[in-house]
């Protein structure tokens, strides 16, 4: 009974796998990760809460780890998005936003993506607008799942060199 049952159960299941693959038109979607990616930058240093927020997917499942020498604890987390919802929201309101007006590059940018997830690594690196000091140089991780059609960030990675390593 086993043996005859086998075929049985990969013929129900194979056809249902290789629907589930849709094409992906990888360079339209990595220009739309691109957008996103550049919105929650932007928006973030304008301290535009509503526009900052709207990059992000908005759900428990939602995750930032980060590494930064400039943070008392040098560790910061988020499970769950409404606690840097919140975090986010008093630091805007507080003026309170380190680089303001900064401008970002990224190089040795990495993607995959899929028709419903995409993950994206880069190297970023941070300049005061006016003088273009290195103010400071990033690894940085997205990954990101398609909302209703549009892209949100589901995971915000990012670990930043010492201040004694920044070269580009």
């Amino acid at each position: 009974m086993k043996n005859t049952m086998l075929p049985l159960i990969l013929g129900l299941l194979l056809p249902a796998c290789q629907q589930q693959t849709k094409p992906v038109d990888f360079e339209k979607e990595k220009a739309a990760i691109q957008a996103v990616i550049a919105k929650e930058t932007e928006s973030y240093y304008k301290q535009d809460f509503e526009a900052w927020k709207s990059t992000y997917l908005e759900s428990p499942a939602f995750r930032k780890y980060a590494y930064w020498e400039g943070f008392p604890e040098k560790v910061t987390f988020n499970n769950g998005f409404e606690s840097l919802k919140q975090e986010k929201k008093s630091q805007f309101e507080a003026d309170a936003t380190l680089w303001k007006g900064s401008t970002e590059e990224r190089a040795n940018e990495n993607f995959r993506i899929t028709p419903e997830m995409a993950w994206y690594t880069f190297e970023q690196f941070s300049y005061e607008k006016d003088t273009r000091k290195l103010l400071g140089k990033s690894l940085e991780t997205r990954v990101l799942e398609k909302e209703n059609g549009e892209w949100k960030i589901a995971y915000l990675g990012y670990h930043y060199f010492p201040d004694t390593l920044l070269t580009k």
